[in-house]
């Protein structure tokens, strides 16, 4: 029996995910609570580095569907999307992405119509949005180059946590005595920060 899943993701702690939670089951009312996977992080991240979406790509069988507020959802980069679109149409997965309709469209007998229509669709879009990204990208470096003539630029903050600490749970971690959602929330990190912790960790050991 196939089964439907959600994932919504927004970018930070500060936006709110309730404008995708409800177009998703304003589409499909019956969809189980625990099939909507819902996270915050950036679009930019790797797909491996989101705990929620890694859970829903293990989760999916051939003839599930996959629901989508926006193409953007599943990334910011048009190498990154495609590569995704391609390993969902690998595991034999249907995917609805709401703010594109005809993938929300059935023509029996005609499904290599729609796909090619699809495939059309989508290339145009995930060009549109790796042009916004560029774009976003070269105003941050321009703010910061604007910043720094001034003076006033400090970069990034550096990212405050127990080390001693870290180093205890990362062991736990490891050995598969805590997941990873209970390792940030012992440690009250985001997921993009305790990853870029875990990788800054594990190079220093590769070093020594």
């Amino acid at each position: 029996m196939k089964e439907i899943y959600g994932y919504v993701r927004v970018s930070d702690k500060y936006q709110h995910e309730d404008r995708q939670v409800q177009a998703i089951l304003a589409y499909y009312p019956q969809m189980k609570e625990d099939n909507l996977f819902i996270e915050k992080i950036s679009g930019k991240s790797e797909m491996d580095s989101r705990p929620e979406y890694a859970v829903l790509r293990r989760l999916l069988r051939p003839g599930d569907e996959l629901v989508v507020d926006a193409l953007d959802r599943l990334g910011r980069k048009k190498t990154d999307v495609k590569k995704e679109l391609e390993y969902i149409k690998g595991k034999g997965v249907l995917l609805r992405i709401l703010s594109i309709p005809t993938t929300l469209q059935e023509v029996e007998g005609q499904s290599w119509v729609m796909e090619m229509i699809n495939n059309v669709i989508v290339e145009v879009y995930t060009s549109l949005l790796e042009q916004e990204l560029n774009e976003k990208e070269r105003r941050q470096a321009a703010g910061i180059a604007v910043a720094k003539a001034r003076g006033v630029y400090k970069g990034r903050m550096p990212i405050e946590y127990n080390e001693s600490q870290f180093v205890e749970l990362y062991q736990r971690w490891k050995t598969g005595a805590i997941k990873s959602k209970e390792f940030m929330a012992l440690m009250q990190l985001r997921p993009n920060t305790f990853y870029r912790i875990v990788k800054k960790y594990e190079s220093n050991k590769m070093m020594r």
